[in-house]
């Protein structure tokens, strides 16, 4: 899997190694097993780290080995990884877009085709970072190309690791492996740190990825300069691997930190078994019997295959239960089968005779061009929404006009929490003055269009202030630490000007977590505000309704009667309490428009209200600001503001 070399290919046949085929077989089926069910095997995504380490003890051996013998050629090196990667990938792609082209509404038809290009560019793992973030998300679970972000890492591996060998060998071969661990100690601390500042681009990237495959190169020195371990502590360095890679597919979970110190776990396991097989031992039994190496040869196409299966069930709501999760294996299995048979063995077979410029072209340069051309006739034609009814199109364009998007300068990443506000972030009255403030996280960013509506009836000027992930709670801990603190710094810098601006109209917005603590901070934070003069108003969360953002999409795509609708679930209790303390408290429910005798629709007058299963977009946030003021809901407003005196920034 993820494109590392075939071992006949890397190294002498007389050092092929089947327990290294072995092992990358428990590295596949534990991602394969994770991704039919997470509760099977909670860690089993760290098999892709399982790779990555096999990958750098390979490539490194490869590569030092041609180094030192001086027959090492860059052309070689990259013409056996095109040879290696892109044939089957191509396939996989290529199947991929063309069942997306019947399943797929035109919104993801077109990212779908925009991943294909980014995937036979080796910068997947770029785009999906930025095009879905957590790769454990709902959204990210439907995406038929999401698993090619390994082989971005791998790839950008390649084309900067023979680099670094050849240049640490011209500047000493003497200290090369000194070198080598110096960086990769650095490597691994990048990582930790980086997880402090966003664990969605440390999962995908090469940098905090680095270490990984790191490991495996120092192991491939130490291997190719001492002698083999004995009996015995090949077998401690056998159990002391199985117990690693164990208990990190047991412990570690999605909501685990990673990668950083937690990946280090699996890679050092992964480590030791190679290094295990280097002193033959009843024990490696378990990884080169026939069946395991089987599995491990076709494990670079069982990868790439089995996860477009999964992905489009997903998106078709097909529960993955027991016989259907049979079902995808054996489909992968017989596909990666086919795959390894008359793809993969042909192509590296055939490769070897080609020049470099042959295999550059023939076998990379016109597939991305055949894709780049697929991507742009589906972007010129939006996705080909002639396939449906048109309504999917329209409804679809209305679910995409995100919030957060159209207001990139008031509502920031927890990264920017030292953002100051910009005068430029208005909703409501287009006046002078400004009469309050609107602050909160991404909830209370979605209701700015709402808030805009609301306001401009009353003639008051509100200035939007939000952070991802920060309810708007003085002291609140949202359970990550360095967002933690972030979020009270940001907090405090809030609450700070609303008490130096004495602003006439305050409103306090978000996705309000249930635990009594937060309730007692959120009382406090009221009185921090009151005490101001300001009137308060709270909005509070609206809904969340699974596939809100998919469900009426689909159910106009594939002519199905599928309920789009949920049950409405309660508020926290404080806010009981908060009614009771503060009658002059004004509270917003936006679920007196999304739900009905507490069945709550996604949509309404057939127009979607959502962007996703929690967050709306921004016309249906308008649509529910226009519903309320027909219902005579309104900000609540003091006199004084009332009669048009606004309380002005100072």
């Amino acid at each position: 899997m993820n494109g590392a070399e075939n071992q006949v290919s890397d190294v002498h046949q007389s050092q092929y190694r089947p327990d290294i085929d072995g092992l990358r077989a428990i590295a596949v089926l534990s991602v394969l097993l994770h991704h039919l069910s997470a509760s099977i095997l909670p860690g089993g995504f760290v098999g892709v780290d399982m790779f990555f380490v096999i990958s750098g003890y390979l490539i490194t051996s490869q590569v030092y080995r041609e180094a030192c013998d001086g027959t090492f050629s860059i052309q070689q090196f990259y013409k056996r990884r095109i040879n290696r990667i892109v044939p089957a990938l191509f396939v996989v792609v290529v199947a991929s877009v063309v069942v997306g082209m019947v399943l797929l509404s035109p919104a993801d038809l077109v990212r779908l085709t925009k991943s294909a290009i980014y995937t036979m560019l080796g910068f997947s793992n770029i785009f999906l970072w930025r095009e879905y973030g957590n790769y454990f998300s709902r959204g990210a679970n439907e995406a038929p190309l999401l698993h090619t972000w390994s082989l971005g890492v791998e790839e950008q591996f390649y084309l900067i690791w023979p680099w670094f060998i050849l240049l640490l060998i011209k500047l000493s071969r003497r200290y090369f492996a000194g070198w080598l661990a110096a960086f990769g100690i650095g490597a691994l601390a990048a990582s930790e740190i980086a997880l402090g500042i966003s664990v969605t681009a440390s999962y995908y990237l090469l940098p905090t990825r680095f270490f990984e495959l790191m490991i495996g190169g120092l192991l491939a020195l130490w291997v190719i300069h001492k002698q083999p371990a004995s009996r015995f502590y090949s077998g401690l360095c056998f159990m002391t691997g199985l117990v690693l890679i164990g208990g990190s597919l047991f412990l570690i979970r999605r909501s685990s930190p990673f990668p950083g110190i937690n990946a280090l776990w699996p890679c050092l396991g992964t480590a030791s078994l190679i290094f295990s097989g280097n002193t033959p031992t009843p024990l490696l039994r378990l990884f080169n019997n026939r069946p395991m190496v089987a599995i491990g040869l076709i494990s670079y196409s069982l990868y790439l295959w089995h996860w477009p299966i999964v992905a489009y069930l997903n998106y078709v709501n097909i529960p993955i239960g027991f016989w259907v999760g049979m079902g995808v294996m054996g489909a992968s299995a017989l596909l990666a089968w086919l795959s390894w048979k008359f793809v993969e063995s042909p192509m590296r077979r055939t490769g070897v005779a080609f020049s470099f410029e042959r295999v550059f072209f023939r076998r990379f340069a016109i597939p991305a061009c055949v894709l780049l051309l697929i991507g742009v006739v589906t972007a010129c034609t939006n996705g080909l929404p002639q396939r449906f009814d048109p309504r999917v199109a329209e409804v679809e364009r209305i679910s995409n006009i995100r919030p957060d998007l159209l207001r990139s300068d008031c509502h920031v990443s927890i990264l920017m929490y030292a953002t100051p506000p910009s005068e430029k972030c208005r909703l409501g009255a287009n006046k002078p003055g400004l009469d309050g403030i609107l602050i909160g996280d991404s909830y209370a960013n979605h209701f700015t269009g709402m808030i805009d509506v609301m306001a401009k009836t009353r003639n008051i000027s509100i200035m939007d202030y939000t952070l991802d992930g920060c309810p708007p709670i003085l002291g609140y801990d949202t359970g990550s630490p360095a967002n933690a603190a972030r979020c009270r710094k940001r907090n405090d810098a809030a609450y700070q000007k609303i008490a130096a601006n004495h602003f006439s109209l305050v409103v306090l917005a978000g996705s309000w977590p249930h635990t009594p603590q937060a309730g007692e901070q959120l009382i406090s934070s009221i009185d921090v505000v009151l005490r101001t003069g300001a009137a308060l108003t709270l909005v509070l969360t609206n809904q969340w309704i699974k596939r809100a953002d998919s469900c009426p999409i689909r159910q106009m795509m594939y002519e199905t009667d599928d309920d789009c609708t949920v049950l409405r679930t309660g508020l926290p209790k404080y806010f009981d309490e908060i009614r009771t303390r503060y009658p002059q408290v004004n509270l917003i429910d936006p679920n007196q428009v999304i739900c009905h005798d507490n069945i709550c629709s996604p949509m309404l007058n057939f127009i979607p209200l959502y962007r996703d299963e929690g967050h709306l977009n921004d016309v249906g946030s308008r649509l529910i600001g226009e519903s309320l003021i027909s219902k005579g809901v309104t900000l609540f407003v003091s006199p004084h503001l009332e009669s048009g005196e606004a309380g002005l920034i100072r």
